[in-house]
């Protein structure tokens, strides 16, 4: 999308009475090819395609629309009781490392409420983020080569999580660009493994999820359209097909039938870098990735 595109795309939204905004950003200034690599979610072999997730996603929406899930009516793990469990949104840059950003938020967000240790607490003072970095370049495998051209998917990334376990991000901080695994010394010492995890494949289980158990992994595809985002509730607009995009869900809201998702394209970008999303839209709640238990969390 250029900033020529992104006038006629504020016109058409307001033509359509959209239900979101688009401003410039960052995102607005790159090539289409360079707005593309900020993606890199890729369904592999056996899994559901994008097209097919967003099959998927419509039809259950459709189905679920009509049922009355017991959960509040909306959720936000950013506010849970006054408590905030979700660290910032960062920025995976020019690489599409995107599963590793929106996984690592994901374990993030579910050790602080599973460890009850919330942002700005004693006992949240004690946790740190996990290393995105030692997530995309260090779990390498011969079917799962990663550099920033390549995509990959959640369930490799929690398999990673769970066998080898993730040290804090400052023993292996995130630049991106093409690099080999190069964590400190005694990374083996400090790492946070993750226990059970499970795909959830409903949009009232996701709810459910979301409102006791902690924030989830999902995927959808990103249209042109989306990288415009400032505000409001996305539906895809215009534009073609841009790519694969995974995100941590960390809250829902059912008066306007809307996902709250943390991004990973830095804070200048949507609402302080998150967003919601319409439910069924892009395939966003096909399934959904969540962690109900560690192994190990390890503590400063």
């Amino acid at each position: 999308m250029t900033v020529n595109d992104l006038a006629t795309l504020k016109s058409e939204l307001t033509r359509a009475n959209a239900t979101w905004i688009a401003e410039h950003n960052p995102l607005i200034d790159l090539t289409p090819e360079q707005q593309k690599i900020r993606l890199g979610a890729t369904p592999p072999a056996g899994e559901p395609s994008l097209v097919d997730r967003e099959t998927r996603a419509a039809q259950m929406y459709k189905a679920a629309a009509a049922a009355a899930p017991a959960v509040p009516v909306s959720f936000d793990w950013r506010s849970n009781a006054g408590r905030n469990y979700i660290s910032c949104p960062k920025d995976q840059g020019g690489c599409g490392s995107c599963v590793a950003f929106g996984t690592a938020a994901a374990i993030d967000g579910a050790m602080r409420v599973i460890d009850a240790a919330p942002i700005g607490t004693a006992k949240g003072y004690t946790l740190h983020d996990v290393s995105e970095a030692q997530l995309y370049y260090c779990s390498t495998t011969a079917t799962d080569h990663h550099n920033c051209a390549s995509g990959w998917w959640p369930t490799s990334a929690l398999a990673y999580a769970h066998a080898t376990g993730l040290a804090p991000e400052s023993c292996f901080p995130y630049t991106a660009g093409d690099q080999p695994c190069h964590l400190c010394a005694n990374w083996a010492a400090l790492v946070t493994k993750v226990g059970n995890t499970s795909s959830v494949t409903t949009a009232s289980a996701m709810q459910q999820w979301l409102a006791t158990k902690g924030p989830l992994i999902t995927c959808f595809t990103v249209y042109d359209d989306f990288f415009a985002y400032a505000g409001g509730v996305y539906t895809h607009h215009s534009g073609a097909v841009a790519g694969g995009h995974c995100v941590c869900c960390i809250g829902y809201n059912l008066t306007t039938k809307a996902w709250l998702c943390k991004n990973s394209w830095g804070s200048a970008w949507g609402m302080g870098g998150y967003f919601w999303i319409g439910f069924g839209q892009c395939g966003i709640d096909s399934d959904m990735w969540g962690i109900s238990s560690f192994s190990s969390i390890y503590h400063t």
